[in-house]
């Protein structure tokens, strides 16, 4: 065979092996950039838990201030600071005049004097506190209102302590307060507390709009809208390709979504990476109705 000829049968093989590779590593580019639009996730069975948060400081619930009505001598203390009293209990006699009882339950917080003592009118004698019958003030704006009910059970949390306490809605507001312009209605949240649980402490307070047990849920990320709004997820086709799959979803916690129709448990759902420009945050498009 001639020299050229076999010169030519070389760059030719050579030629094709670059091709062929040329080509190979052109389809692990799209594979792979493909694979780079897309993370993977599976659904879950979980509870999804939609609510209303509201911070506000602890309270008693009742309190009283005892004071001199009038220049007096105090006579005799009948309490000490610590004791716990119950409403009715005679507190002191003065020199001249009646015995002054409590009218609340609660702490014998401070005494301000001793007997023997001249107290000028309008001076503090003691203070009576509950600590045991707590609560939270909130305010809560006018589209809130409708999640709010007399007798609602809520959560309390207390970070400080770490630690959740169940309360009840005892009172809403029927007149809005104004305040830079905003509008709110306050509410009144009772609970029980204890030695941790002191009064001054800031509380978060957590009332549940709607909650779906045992639900499909997948990340809200997951949910992407047609032309028509209709929601839909992309799952694994038979080929690398994802597919476009209809669902219907229920209520959201912000975080993950529940998915009433379309999915089931441990299906492998496709969610597009998001670029530093795109948020996060799920927001269903506006059709009229909340989510």
């Amino acid at each position: 065979m001639k020299k050229g000829k076999t010169k030519q049968i070389i760059i030719g093989c050579v030629v094709g092996v670059l091709v062929i590779a040329g080509g190979f590593a052109g389809y692990q580019v799209l594979a792979n950039s493909a694979k780079d639009q897309f993370t993977e996730t599976s659904t879950t069975m979980g509870n999804i838990v939609n609510d209303n948060r509201f911070s506000g400081v602890i309270e008693s619930q009742s309190r009283e201030d005892i004071m001199a009505s009038s220049a007096l001598e105090i006579s005799e203390f009948y309490v000490s600071e610590g004791e716990i009293i119950a409403e009715e209990t005679d507190l002191y006699a003065p020199v001249s005049g009646d015995i002054v009882t409590a009218t609340v339950a609660g702490e014998v917080a401070e005494i301000y004097y001793d007997e023997d003592d001249t107290v000028a009118a309008g001076g503090k004698i003691m203070e009576i506190v509950d600590f045991i019958n707590l609560q939270v003030s909130i305010k809560v704006d006018e589209y809130q209102l409708s999640t709010l009910a007399v007798g609602a059970p809520v959560t309390i949390n207390i970070d400080s302590i770490g630690r959740s306490i169940q309360g009840s809605v005892s009172e809403i507001s029927r007149e809005a307060k104004n305040e830079n312009g905003v509008a709110y209605f306050t509410a009144i949240v009772d609970f029980q507390g204890d030695t941790q649980i002191r009064i001054g402490m800031n509380a978060e307070v957590v009332i549940v709009k709607e909650k779906a047990e045992n639900a499909v849920t997948v990340p809200v990320d997951a949910i992407q809208f047609g032309a028509d709004n209709e929601s839909f997820v992309l799952v694994k086709g038979e080929s690398e390709n994802p597919q476009q799959r209809p669902v219907i979803t229920g209520i959201t916690d912000g975080i993950n979504i529940q998915i009433t129709e379309g999915l089931t448990e441990n299906e492998v759902v496709l969610m597009p990476v998001m670029t530093t420009t795109e948020s996060s945050t799920f927001q269903r498009p506006q059709t009229g109705g909340e989510l």
